[in-house]
């Protein structure tokens, strides 16, 4: 029997944690060490994200997709109704260019990284999701199927 759930959050892609412990996550993902001190769980969802399930958030520089300085407009509206009379919005077109390279199988696909050590609400945010290395992620805004690939201590390489 697999071991499948309803996931929500951030996701990146598989390639990003390949080869990784826990402890190396962290740093990559935007997770204080301590949240990856007892290991993690990795799932691969088994469905693509319709443009409608997902947000773009950046990279996990930005902790909480919102960089230090600030929000930035990524489509100003004036260029936006430019080009909604003459295509699909910037947005649209967006989402389904990373749809495209988006995969169920190898380095590519999907993933959620889950600390095994929860988050805490008596800590600050910024404390327990410092910035990240830099790595894309997406946030899911409606539960997708995802299966358990691997259960990790936090000095165990992930191998799918």
């Amino acid at each position: 029997m697999t071991n499948t759930k309803l996931v929500t959050g951030y996701i990146t892609r598989e390639r990003w944690v390949l080869g990784k412990t826990p402890r190396e996550m962290a740093w990559l993902l935007g997770f204080d060490e301590r949240r990856m001190a007892e290991g993690a769980e990795i799932f691969a969802l088994l469905m693509l994200p319709s443009n409608d399930h997902f947000a773009f958030v950046g990279h996990t520089h930005w902790s909480g997709g919102k960089p230090a300085g600030g929000p930035v407009e990524l489509w100003p509206a004036q260029y936006e109704e430019i080009d909604r009379r003459f295509m699909r919005g910037p947005e649209v077109r967006a989402k389904d260019n990373v749809r495209a390279t988006w995969t169920l199988t190898g380095p590519d696909r999907l993933i959620k990284v889950e600390t095994k050590t929860k988050h805490d609400k008596n800590l600050p945010s910024k404390v327990q999701y410092p910035p990240g290395a830099g790595v894309e992620q997406w946030k899911l805004l409606v539960g997708c199927l995802a299966e358990l690939v691997r259960e990790l201590g936090p000095d165990e390489k992930y191998r799918p």
